[in-house]
């Protein structure tokens, strides 16, 4: 697979120039992982991780790792290639205190992102005379946003991963499972699949036709049982190799009427037509939300769309976290560009009646889009 570290690093350090910055320290995080190619553990919180793991970029040459131990086999696969290790029973700050010097900086200007231990930066402050110090976490936002080929091929098999999770999962809605064994069943199936985690916590949302009308959709009580008359909306993500997936889709559980099932396919109606139109500059994200409510204005539904998505939020991007700017919504107004990886996710919701979501991943290219997501479309009542 191809990673392009060395346009990742340029594209940082051309960045601290703009902004003044002249070392910029990164803990175990999002962006970690996107400088380093490590898979470091860093969705499962910064406590159960070492502060010791963390990368020194300088504006100018190359940057330093830092590690908590030596591998006792093979060095850890990463593009950089100055690693320095902690010794057993040696101080981290006398580890700061001969990386630092080795980075000549020409200045004091420091950008600290995520995942930093406060005793890190203590040392570090040691270490840069006159420090003064900003934020970091944004600076690699503009290149995250675009996906090189070997992000792209992980996007492909993590959204692949979870498809045959929903297929894996259809034989478990039976009358009487619960919203939380479905849960349950979908984090299972992705785990037996592959997956090393989770993007978020699944669910699969019931709305029970009938229902006392009520500001929040979800009031089915999670406990009790599936009986017929209820639409399911489920929202699942998994992460693979670093990438991560979003995905939506609905079910009708016993007979469903004219209007929920054309309700549906309006939604996959407007997904589609939306990402025929989607190449590279031809339109802008904030402008993506409005196609959508055109075709769901054209097929009766615009009203029951504008119930869940009042802000006009249509999506995100997405990639190493699950939810990555640009968002999908009218504060952005980012031209679409080549190998953008994008999640289109409307909702439509008839309260007491039902609520349907439908979630595709798609790659925006040159002339055309292409839905990175193939579970079948046609499949509704169950």
């Amino acid at each position: 697979m191809s990673f392009d570290f060395k346009r990742r690093l340029d594209g940082l350090q051309e960045k601290m120039v703009d902004d003044d910055l002249h070392l910029v320290v990164y803990g175990s995080c999002q962006n970690f992982q996107y400088l380093t190619g490590l898979l470091t553990e860093w969705r499962r919180g910064t406590d159960l991780m070492s502060g010791v793991n963390n990368i020194f970029i300088p504006r100018e040459g190359e940057p330093i790792l830092s590690l908590s131990r030596a591998p006792t086999g093979d060095a850890p696969v990463t593009c950089v290639r100055d690693i320095r290790y902690l010794d057993r029973g040696a101080s981290y700050g006398e580890l700061v205190g001969k990386i630092i010097p080795s980075l000549d900086l020409k200045g004091s200007n420091v950008g600290l992102g995520e995942h930093l231990w406060g005793p890190t930066t203590v040392e570090i402050t040691k270490a840069v005379k006159g420090a003064a110090f900003y934020s970091a976490e944004a600076l690699m936002d503009h290149l995250r946003m675009i996906k090189d080929p070997g992000e792209i091929e992980r996007l492909r098999k993590v959204v692949e991963l979870t498809d045959k999770v929903m297929e894996g999962v259809l034989p478990k809605i039976k009358a009487g499972v619960t919203q939380r064994e479905l849960a349950l069943e979908v984090e299972f199936q992705g785990r037996l699949l592959g997956a090393s985690d989770i993007s978020f916590s699944p669910t699969a949302g019931f709305v029970k036709a009938g229902s006392e009308v009520s500001p929040n959709p979800f009031t089915y009580p999670r406990h009790e049982g599936l009986v017929p008359g209820t639409s399911i909306a489920f929202d699942i993500g998994f992460v693979m190799d670093g990438y991560c997936s979003d995905f939506g889709r609905s079910f009708y559980f016993g007979p469903a009427n004219t209007e929920v099932k054309k309700g549906y396919e309006a939604l996959h109606q407007g997904i589609l037509e939306t990402v025929d139109r989607m190449h590279d500059s031809n339109m802008r994200v904030c402008h993506l939300f409005s196609a959508l409510e055109k075709t769901l204005d054209r097929l009766g539904y615009g009203d029951y769309l504008r119930a869940r998505l009042t802000t006009g939020n249509l999506g995100h991007n997405i990639g190493v976290e699950v939810h990555e700017p640009p968002w999908l919504s009218p504060a952005y107004t980012e031209p679409l560009h080549t190998n953008m990886v994008m999640a289109l996710e409307p909702k439509i919701w008839h309260a007491g009646e039902y609520y349907l979501r439908v979630e595709d991943i798609v790659l925006v290219g040159p002339r055309k889009t292409e839905v990175l997501t193939r579970f079948d479309r046609e499949l509704f009542q169950l």
